[in-house]
């Protein structure tokens, strides 16, 4: 029997998710689905617990059932994407910029959008002082020293799971949403602003972002919202165009009438010479 995969190691042997493109749409949702972590367990680039931390607040901001009938960050697996952009140089080709021009979401054709394009010299070294920080690399401390996306988040889970336990005596993945709000509010110890701008900026783009970035599970965040997303080209069949839309089959009619006319031959003879 061959050994089983890990999440992350399967992610980095994926070479970018290149061949989901070609994955049937229902194939390609279960795959997915199988790629985000499992509860408690751990992440592209985070522990386990602070993802479960991460899960508790992304679901705070965005609720689901049964707090709210709509679906929510837990539905539209946000914490995943968010983890999947901090490790995303974890991948053969990073989840930075998906390709183009069309998701064939509605039929049609491969997915374009799983088709990441490869980024140059100079669009590495930006997105890696974004994510992972300078670490004082000369290189990437031209304006000064930048404390990264990774070090932002691990730091302010910390701060929100220790907060919780030194004062509601529960993890921060525990807490009702009571609980939840007095840590992210007025306790003390709690994490700090940047981290909340950060968190709840990537929250949304989770919830209501392209589906290939690994949020937005299922276009969850685009039903409720009634917003059908990037849907075009549809892919008609045949018969869907072949003849006009009930509401103008008369007008087309009358137009085909016309151009029949038109083009008919003349019953008059050749002009004398």
């Amino acid at each position: 029997m061959a050994p089983s995969l890990d999440r992350r190691t399967f992610l980095r042997r994926s070479c970018g998710f290149a061949l989901l493109a070609l994955a049937p749409r229902a194939a390609l949702a279960e795959l997915l689905r199988e790629l985000a972590a499992g509860p408690g367990g751990a992440g592209v680039f985070l522990s386990g617990e602070r993802l479960q931390t991460l899960r508790a607040l992304c679901a705070h901001w965005v609720p689901g059932p049964p707090e709210d009938r709509d679906p929510g960050a837990g539905e539209a697996g946000v914490a995943d994407y968010i983890d999947l952009l901090l490790g995303t140089f974890e991948l053969v080709v990073p989840h930075v910029f998906a390709g183009g021009p069309f998701s064939n979401r509605e039929g049609g054709g491969p997915n374009y959008f799983f088709r990441w394009l490869e980024l140059d010299a100079l669009e590495e070294r930006v997105w890696r002082t974004r994510i992972e920080g300078s670490r004082g690399l000369p290189a990437r401390e031209w304006n000064g020293p930048v404390r990264g996306w990774q070090e932002i988040y691990a730091a302010g889970l910390d701060a929100l799971d220790a907060a919780a336990r030194r004062w509601l005596r529960r993890p921060f993945a525990e807490l009702g949403a009571t609980g939840r709000s007095a840590v992210l509010g007025w306790l003390p110890g709690g994490a700090d602003d940047e981290f909340h701008e950060l968190a709840f900026r990537h929250t949304l783009e989770g919830m209501y972002g392209a589906p290939e970035y690994g949020g937005n599970r299922g276009r969850v965040g685009w039903a409720y919202t009634r917003w059908p997303g990037d849907h075009q080209p549809h892919a008609y069949g045949y018969d869907a165009i072949a003849e006009p839309d009930p509401d103008q089959a008369e007008a087309v009619g009358r137009a085909r009438a016309r151009a029949r006319k038109a083009v008919a031959p003349s019953d008059e003879g050749p002009l004398d010479g």
